[in-house]
């Protein structure tokens, strides 16, 4: 079946989800355009999200050889949900809120992402082509007729309707950044204000609470920002030069120079590598769940993977809808243009579950980038298998002035351990402001 719109009255009553659905039962009812059909939409909720409620599964398809590709992540980290948006090419439904009158249009497929007659080179080569042997061995003419054709199928979007206008862009000057308004950065920010630094605190979502805004089994109130911290939600930390930030917020470009950065950027959830990963239906454990807490139920037959936070609370929340395999690893998704099964192995076992939905809660990557341009050292963890910025005990890196936090530094760790850990590094930012060191 396909995913659909789920009700307070679906769920458990009292039920943490139940009670944020019912929260969301005020939100404003809008339509969207996707590929000349309307689409109902809460205002505010992801595109992608509402997207996903209508059933469209295949949003996008990929550069090379078409093949359909969904929202996996819907965190911005993968390119399974560009579209073009209001004649804007390559945007990311995921991370663009659905509002009244928007037009979404797929890109890099003909006529459709749902159905594309450009995947053709899949039909007429099942075993898959090898272009590079196929030009050399047939010479010159083919060879310029499929660059022709290439230049045709390959590409992401087309230029934009109208030439875009800018707003005139700013400076701040601040003792403290922070990047990240989770457990982590709140409390970091919160920190270094009491102590008297001017902080400027960004997140490229709506509002604080990091991971706890995606966790179906959590719906308390976030921490708060001290008066005193300077916030700014909606706004992506997208580059760190020398001693300043570049900030987009509401398309402005923010240069802000600050003392001392922190950098709680958190991880990058990852459904591992498995055979056909990459079909409509898988999703990382916490897209799935992001979905669930707007009330959008992204498969009515989910096989489960893993045992991190992600996939607890899904399992508590849906029960016995979900098949949850917590300790075994995903061999293969089965199925063609979306998810009808999957292969697991646990020890020695393998064997095949039939789903429409393949939920993985696979390993965290430290989202280390912006701390590693400020000038971080960078070193890869066998533990957590990924890169992860040097630090000492109290956050600080081998760049004066850089700091780094939370999950970034520490990988899976509960929200209350994120908190305190955003607390310690602000106190030793707040030291090394006043030139007290350690």
């Amino acid at each position: 079946m396909a995913p659909r719109r789920i009700l307070p009255t679906d769920l458990p009553p009292g039920s943490p989800l139940a009670r944020r659905l019912a929260a969301l039962g005020s939100s404003g009812r809008v339509t969207v355009e996707h590929d000349g059909s309307p689409v109902a939409a809460v205002e505010g909720e992801p595109l992608a999200v509402s997207l996903l409620a209508a059933g469209q599964l295949t949003l996008a398809r990929s550069v090379k050889y078409h093949r359909p590709r969904g929202a996996m992540c819907l965190r911005g980290d993968c390119d399974g949900c560009l579209v073009r948006v209001d004649g804007v090419p390559n945007v990311m439904s995921c991370q663009t809120p659905a509002r009244a009158g928007m037009v979404a249009q797929s890109q890099n497929a003909f006529p459709t992402a749902g159905i594309d007659v450009l995947r053709v080179t899949d039909w007429f080569f099942p075993r898959h082509l090898d272009h590079h042997h196929l030009l050399v061995q047939f010479g010159g003419a083919l060879n310029r007729t499929m660059q022709v054709f290439a230049r045709r199928m390959a590409g992401l979007g087309t230029l934009p309707d109208a030439i875009a206008s800018f707003p005139r862009s700013e400076s701040l000057d601040v003792d403290a950044l922070v990047v990240g308004a989770g457990s982590s950065g709140v409390a970091c920010a919160n920190a270094l204000a009491r102590g008297g630094a001017r902080v400027l605190l960004v997140d490229e979502r709506e509002g604080p609470g990091g991971m706890r805004r995606d966790d179906p089994m959590d719906d308390r109130a976030y921490p708060g920002c001290d008066p005193a911290v300077t916030v700014r939600y909606g706004a992506g930390a997208v580059a760190t030069y020398d001693d300043e930030t570049l900030v987009i917020h509401e398309g402005r470009g923010v240069t802000v120079r600050a003392r001392a950065r922190v950098f709680a950027t958190g991880a990058r959830e990852s459904v591992g590598v498995f055979s056909q990963s990459d079909v409509p239906g898988v999703f990382t454990a916490r897209a799935f769940a992001l979905a669930l807490c707007h009330g959008v139920l992204a498969g009515e037959r989910v096989a489960l993977v893993g045992d991190g936070l992600f996939a607890r609370s899904i399992a508590a929340t849906l029960g016995d809808r979900v098949t949850h395999s917590p300790g075994a690893a995903v061999v293969e998704a089965l199925g063609g243009r979306a998810v009808k099964g999957a292969k697991l192995r646990e020890g020695g076992r393998e064997w095949t579950v039939k789903c429409d939905a393949l939920v993985v809660d696979g390993e965290l990557g430290a989202a280390y980038e912006l701390a590693g341009q400020a000038g971080a050292s960078v070193l890869w963890s066998d533990g957590r298998q990924c890169f992860v910025p040097e630090s000492d005990a109290e956050g600080a890196t081998s760049r004066e002035g850089v700091y780094v936090a939370g999950s970034l530094r520490w990988g899976r760790i509960d929200h209350d351990a994120r908190a305190r850990d955003g607390a310690a590094v602000g106190a030793r930012a707040l030291r090394d402001l006043r030139g007290e060191g350690r």
